[in-house]
Formats: C-alpha cells, structure tokens, sequence
C-alpha cells in the first residue's frame, strides 16, 4: 500500500469517518495533522487514531486561520486547519466543507474529502468493491455528511469502474 506522507484535516472527514465506523482506512496516512480547535470540534469520546497528532499554530499561523476565517466566512476549525497546513507546509488538506476547499485552492493547498479516502482505500485494497460501495451507502445515510443522490451515484461508478 502506498501511505501519503502527511496531511492536514479538519473536524470533517473524521466525524463521518467515525459515524460510519471507518476510521481504520485513516491507515492510509503516516501522519495526521490536526489543530486544537479542530479537537475540540470532534465530539467528547472521539479518540484520535495514532497516526493523528494535534499541533499547535505559531504565532503567525493563528493570524493566518483569523483572516481565512474573517475573509472566506470559515470555522475557527477549518480556517485552523488551512493555517497549520501552511504553517507545516503540507499541500493535502482534507475537508468536506466546499466554502473551506475554495479558501484552500486559494492558499495553494490541495482540499480533498472523505469520498477521496474511501476511494483511495479501495485503489488501495483496503476495501473490495463491495465494502466501497457499502462505505458510500453508509456515508450516504448514516453520516451527517450533505452528499446528493447523484453524488453518490457519480462516485459508486467511479469504483466500479475503476480497474484493479
């Protein structure tokens, strides 16, 4: 399996990860990178994976997360989350708020969610097929995570498409 270095995530992608008891394809990471205000968003109970590692903002950095969250209208957590992705000088940004993507394209980052894990854990082999698609059912209607019928639908025929 080819495990990504490192990456920055807000309160998002874990939260829907955890609601549909998945957190075991966060082993697609050697590092995660996560705030303080982005622990304090997971709800109390919510044990980060030992991969995830919560770090602080300089000083520079927490004025970062304050003008991303004044001028793109962001959550302390995912502004928090855009700052320390600078601040460590990691590209990948996972986040499932799409105002958070927009402000973090504009950052130079590269946001993506949890649907690109779950398809990552299939091209991966973390999951067959049929785990997949019933990972994206779950997230579909077990999660708190908006995704549209024909999101869904999109992204399940991306994994039957996709050839191992």
């Amino acid at each position: 399996m080819a495990r990504i270095e490192a990456a920055v995530f807000d309160a998002g992608p874990l939260i829907h990860l955890q609601q549909i008891n998945s957190l075991g394809m966060l082993s697609l990471f050697k590092r995660i990178l996560v705030s303080e205000h982005v622990c304090q968003e997971l709800r109390s109970g919510f044990h980060l994976p030992k991969n995830c590692f919560i770090t602080d903002l300089a000083g520079e950095s927490k004025d970062l997360a304050k003008l991303a969250s004044e001028r793109y209208d962001l959550g302390l957590g995912e502004a928090s989350a855009i700052a320390l992705a600078k601040q460590e000088r990691i590209k990948l940004l996972f986040t499932d708020d799409l105002t958070a993507r927009d402000a973090a394209k504009r950052f130079g980052l590269e946001p993506h969610g949890t649907l690109a894990i779950l398809t990552r854990a299939y091209r991966e082999n973390m999951l067959g097929k049929r785990d997949a698609i019933s990972c994206l059912e779950k997230l579909h209607s077990d999660s708190n995570l908006y995704l549209t019928r024909d999101l869904v639908d999109w992204a399940r025929k991306q994994i039957e498409s996709y050839r191992k």
